[in-house]
């Protein structure tokens, strides 16, 4: 009874809204995990207290005990059911989402029901295997001796098959499975026919040697004359240079083949040279490069080298120092480079990096590459709760800022931006480097912390982000799992929300960062309205 109800009592909580929407198949199996750890939890807390012969409630009270902890499981279980919609809608309120169907809560309580009925059956399962390997040792040893000797031997074994075995086969086959996807063309792309581009004919890398995500890149952006018809006045054709993973056998010489590049392109005499690091996939988002082309006139190059073919969250945790390494080995071999140029002659230099490429670009530069000489600055958008700068800001925040958009010491150097950012008041006070994080208020993949179990983050202390929910209460334990489900579809919200940045956003953070001349808020609202991709 007691693993039943705290079972249900966690699972009621899951309804509670957290910083996204949640779509009805993920709350189902959050609220059937939740019933699963609380069952367990509870059934080992009655065991223990049996096994202690500790007191227990007598015969002829127990029926009417264990009735009114029904009625009020019950009673508990249908007030968050009843409100369950709601909540889920206050948040896609602030989102501008629909409200969810009617349907909603039929679908989560059947797949609740065999997700948490599957993992109390493993459970179960395990449970019979310990104790058929501890019992046969008791045939020839002490029963207490035996019993250890053979679940010590299970857990062993058990150990070994699934780290071994299963796991080293499920990354064989998944990083197989997204390397076959990364050979096709995306819909309606085909090879570039300008030398600016990765992929043309005079490219030095092979149009199939670009992945996916690189044959994407290369055929997004604006042109010459898209420039031209925003601007008025005459473009030049921005340079896109790729180096795919199939391109080179390791990643020093896809760094080696992606300088080659960029020299045979002339991008060392444009004005404007970014390092953007991708996400897992080797993707880079459209709306994040080319607000730049079009404020500089195309006279602008950007290189993107591709590290994985997994996509971020299983690069992230099977593939652990892949993006930071191999952004920190491109760096180093572009800066090394552009650092010998004569200054009057090299293009001013910046690093941009989203979610897991934001943590490999935050990682690429070294300190004397801030100094000695510096770079320009940085954009790193959506960072994750990994990054370590971005942690420390998180910790040691200025002044009275929110947690949500801390401030950095005078902001002179470093500083976080969100959706609803004043475009002039970010142009002012800068020093000789330029540092910007964007990051929504309701990002889970910022904003996760691993002691949530235990403890209240900041950011839900008010005052909180604008689109974060104020009926989103912490609980220990239950918002962990909350959130952390929310990295799962933190993408999935309108743009200005969760993991999703809006071309608004990235226009305005260079602005800050690479400072056009006479741009202006009007000039950014008439560019986001322009651009074939703008989200808005």
């Amino acid at each position: 009874m007691a693993g039943l109800c705290l079972g249900g009592l966690l699972c009621a909580l899951t309804f509670m809204p957290s910083l996204v929407p949640r779509p009805w198949l993920y709350q189902a199996i959050l609220s059937g995990l939740s019933f699963a750890l609380g069952y367990w939890l509870g059934s080992t807390m009655s065991w223990l207290w049996r096994f202690m012969e500790l007191p227990v409630i007598r015969d002829r009270w127990r029926p009417a005990i264990l009735g009114i902890l029904l009625a009020t499981l019950l009673t508990h279980l249908a007030y968050h059911l009843w409100y369950a919609a709601d909540w889920q809608n206050s948040t896609r309120q602030l989102m501008g989402m629909p409200a969810v169907e009617g349907i909603y809560y039929v679908r989560i309580l059947l797949i609740a029901s065999a997700v948490a009925a599957s993992l109390l059956l493993l459970v179960a399962g395990l449970i019979w295997a310990l104790r058929t390997a501890a019992a046969v040792p008791r045939r020839y040893i002490h029963r207490r001796i035996a019993s250890v000797i053979g679940v010590a031997a299970f857990l062993v074994l058990l150990i070994n098959v699934v780290n071994g075995t299963l796991v080293s086969y499920a990354i064989t086959a998944l990083d197989q499975v997204q390397a076959a996807v990364d050979i096709s063309d995306p819909p309606g792309v085909s090879p570039p026919t300008r030398s600016t581009r990765s992929g043309s004919p005079d490219s030095l890398v092979g149009w199939d040697g670009l992945g996916q995500a690189g044959k994407r890149y290369v055929g997004e952006g604006p042109r010459a004359q898209d420039i031209a018809a925003f601007t008025g006045q005459a473009a030049m054709e921005p340079i896109r240079a790729y180096v795919g993973l199939r391109a080179a056998d390791d990643t020093e010489t896809q760094a080696r083949l992606a300088l080659q590049e960029l020299r045979r392109m002339g991008a060392f005499s444009r004005e404007l040279l970014v390092i953007a690091t991708p996400t897992g996939t080797g993707w880079l988002e459209n709306d994040a490069l080319a607000p730049l082309e079009y404020m500089f006139e195309g006279d602008t190059a950007i290189v993107g080298v591709q590290y994985s073919y997994l996509p971020s969250p299983f690069s992230l945790i099977l593939e652990p120092g892949r993006a930071q390494q191999s952004a920190s080995i491109v760096f180093n071999v572009i800066y090394d480079y552009w650092k010998s140029l004569p200054v009057s002659e090299r293009p001013r230099l910046y690093l941009f990096g989203l979610s897991l490429g934001s943590l490999g670009s935050e990682t690429s530069a070294p300190m004397y590459a801030f100094i000695n000489p510096p770079i320009q600055g940085a954009i790193w958008a959506g960072p994750t709760f990994r990054n370590p700068l971005w942690s420390r800001i998180q910790a040691n925040p200025h002044a009275d800022s929110p947690a949500w958009q801390p401030e950095f010491e005078d902001g002179s150097l470093i500083r976080v931006i969100g959706p609803q950012e004043d475009g002039e008041e970010l142009h002012r006070g800068w020093g000789p480097v330029r540092i910007v994080y964007i990051v929504n208020p309701s990002d889970a993949i910022s904003f996760f912390d691993e002691r949530m179990w235990l403890r209240e983050p900041n950011w839900m202390k008010p005052p909180r982000g604008p689109d974060v929910s104020p009926l989103f209460e912490w609980v220990p334990v239950i918002s962990f799992f909350e959130v952390m489900m929310d990295m799962l579809t933190a993408g999935n919200v309108p743009p200005g929300h969760g993991h999703n940045y809006s071309a608004r956003e990235y226009t305005q953070a260079w602005q800050a960062v690479a400072d056009p001349a006479d741009w202006s808020t009007a000039d950014t609202d008439r560019l986001v309205r322009f651009m074939p991709t703008s989200d808005e």
